[in-house]
């Protein structure tokens, strides 16, 4: 292994580092999926900014970009592909990222992301893992997408409730970064396809524990009639499944089930020194980002996600 490689394949970690100077080292990342709404141009935003949030959960600042794209002009009319790059360009255009160029596949299955490199200062990096004790935990956009996108699929959500949840995945996570680099933040990951449960697992591994506040989990509304009626992901039970054994308290139902959720274009959850949770409200409320303050790390029992209400 290079010794300049600060970041590699272990630790689950949200992308790869590796120092250029003792000042700079570049951050890369690749997240690419299938269409998840029926607008292409949304489809391009929600990719795009999805792609770029490892990224920013390091700390980072992404600096360059590639188009992945899976398209078959032979199925689809070339324009569906034009509002794709159109969504993924303006979504880049935001972050301040410079697009370089791509490559394309012909394939049947549309899929679009984007190869993202960013840079950090080398003893900056901020990992999924190192909360201590007693440090805060803040989640930054509200669970449920996954719900959502089950039920967009099918017909069953529409109007304002599709433009809300396809303006939250959209939202790029650089606010979100900016507030957590001006507080102590011991670690931090984004919310994806493990859902919320999987990836703070990834955030105490054995190291620590985490009390989570259920009544201060942000969710879609319209999530609790969809997950009632059937509309949930089949990720969602596998995650359930697979992380249910780190989990403990009475509470099931909803309020469990949607920590399980696996969603797209999520939030950032971030571990803060308990002394700083008033600056980071302060900085929040100037930067106009929204976040809950959702649990509290604890030395133990280690391991484990704690219920509380």
């Amino acid at each position: 292994m290079d010794s300049n490689v600060l970041v590699g394949i272990e630790g689950f970690e949200d992308a790869g580092v590796y120092k250029i100077t003792e000042d700079i080292a570049i951050v890369q990342t690749i997240d690419f999926f299938t269409p998840i709404v029926n607008d292409p141009y949304s489809f391009g935003l929600i990719a795009a900014a999805n792609a770029m949030s490892d990224i920013y959960a390091m700390g980072a600042i992404p600096k360059t970009a590639l188009n992945m794209v899976c398209f078959s002009p032979k199925r689809f009319d070339i324009s569906v592909l034009k509002e794709i790059i159109r969504g993924g360009i303006d979504k880049i255009r935001e972050s301040g990222v410079s697009l370089l160029g791509g490559h394309s596949v012909d394939d049947e299955e549309i899929k679009y992301g984007l190869a993202v490199t960013g840079i950090v200062h080398p003893d900056r990096i901020i990992k999924n893992e190192g909360a201590m004790g007693g440090d805060f935990l803040i989640l930054t956009k509200p669970l449920g997408t996954g719900i959502l996108n089950t039920g967009m699929k099918a017909d069953m959500v529409n109007g304002d409730s599709v433009k809300r949840v396809v303006d939250v995945m959209a939202r790029l996570n650089k606010t979100a970064s900016e507030v957590m680099l001006s507080v102590r933040t011991h670690a931090a990951t984004d919310v994806t396809g493990f859902g919320f449960a999987g990836h703070l697992k990834e955030m105490i591994k054995e190291n620590v524990g985490i009390e989570i506040f259920l009544n201060n989990i942000p969710y879609f509304k319209e999530t609790v009639e969809l997950a009632a009626s059937g509309f949930v992901p089949g990720g969602l039970y596998r995650n359930r499944d697979f992380y249910r054994e780190h989990v403990t308290g009475e509470v099931q139902g909803f309020l469990y089930d949607i920590l399980f959720d696996p969603q797209t274009s999520g939030g950032l959850l971030i571990a803060i020194h308990p002394d700083d949770l008033s600056k980071f409200e302060k900085t929040s409320l100037d930067a106009k980002l929204d976040f809950w303050v959702v649990g509290r790390f604890v030395k133990a029992p280690k391991g484990k996600i704690i219920l509380t209400s």
